[in-house]
């Protein structure tokens, strides 16, 4: 069977396109299927292939804490469902590499593992891998990540201008008295999504106040227990700029619960537009950032590089974009 690029290729469309036509799970427009369709019987009745075939299997490591608890993290779970979709498509496996404080080299290193994605890791933890995997001579990419080294592949969205906009939104609407509310503060995400809230309080003349930052894990659960230390702080901010949907989905959960009245007595922005943020109450306004396609574009990349060994590394940065909805509005005056 030709690949998906090639069957693209001479179809007009994306790969992300042939991927969801092949595996048939994504509902796709009559008119790009039948392209891609034909496209697929003129490639085998010329013999199928312009490209040699890869072979093996691609490596997916994390931690193990991020695999026992990815069902909690809808993004990045899309994301690797994407990833593992395309990957299929190229007809390679995957397997599951747990990354614990005890690996070393010789844990990661497979005969048959013929390139690695690597997702849900702390900086010290990514430091280790960086050095492991180049060792290896393998290629690899860091997913949700954005990494200075020229040696490391990687791709994410831009964190901090991300939140920056989310931030702007909010002064758009009057507030002043915004609150920080990030996940893991060992996470580079968690520190550029901090960053971004900095930047944009302080282009408006607002110094931050440490007392409104506060962190947890990136879950629901995580969620409650910050709205709970937010009711107990005993002045509420106005409005809360939150590092990721489901902790700002829990937060609300629990304001609301307790009588808090939103948007009315707080504006509420999260991270992600995971599906569940359209449907609590009220919707919630959030930076988009579309995890399917983070998947298939680190899928593509790692496979570029797989087919072409002369490339040492590539970084792609992904657009996002605010959608508003319904959980914020301008704030209450007294």
């Amino acid at each position: 069977m030709a690949t998906v690029r090639e069957i693209a290729s001479l179809a007009g469309v994306s790969p992300s396109t042939v991927s969801r036509v092949i595996n048939g799970n994504v509902p796709v427009k009559e008119s790009a299927r039948n392209k891609v369709l034909l496209a697929i019987q003129r490639l085998d009745e010329q013999g199928g292939r312009t490209e040699p075939r890869l072979r093996g299997e691609v490596g997916i490591v994390m931690p193990v804490s991020s695999a026992m608890n990815l069902a909690e993290h809808p993004s990045l779970y899309s994301t690797v469902l994407s990833f593992i979709e395309t990957v299929s498509a190229h007809e390679l496996g995957n397997t599951t590499i747990l990354l614990d404080e005890h690996s070393q080299p010789q844990n990661l290193r497979t005969q048959s593992v013929c390139g690695y994605l690597v997702l849900g890791t702390s900086e010290e933890q990514e430091g280790r891998l960086l050095e492991m995997l180049t060792s290896f001579g393998k290629p690899f990419i860091f997913i949700n990540r954005l990494m200075d080294n020229k040696l490391a592949s990687c791709i994410n969205i831009d964190d901090e201008q991300a939140t920056e906009q989310a931030v702007n939104y909010l002064l758009s609407l009057g507030h002043r008295r915004i609150a920080f509310i990030g996940g893991n503060q060992n996470y580079p995400n968690t520190k550029l999504r901090y960053s971004g809230y900095v930047k944009a309080l302080r282009a408006a003349g607002i110094e931050p106040d440490a007392a409104l930052a506060r962190y947890g894990e990136y879950n629901e659960r995580s969620g409650e227990e910050l709205g709970a230390q937010l009711l107990e702080s005993g002045k509420l901010p106005t409005a809360a700029c939150v590092a990721s949907d489901p902790i700002a989905i829990g937060m609300m959960r629990y304001l609301s619960v307790h009588g808090v009245r939103l948007p009315e007595e707080l504006s509420v922005i999260g991270f992600g537009d995971i599906e569940a943020s359209s449907y609590v109450n009220p919707p919630l306004t959030t930076i988009s950032q579309n995890s399917r396609e983070m998947g298939h574009a680190a899928a593509e990349t790692l496979l570029h590089m797989m087919g072409s060994p002369a490339i040492c590394s590539q970084k792609v940065l992904l657009r996002t974009e605010l959608v508003i909805r319904g959980s914020c509005a301008a704030p209450r005056t007294e």
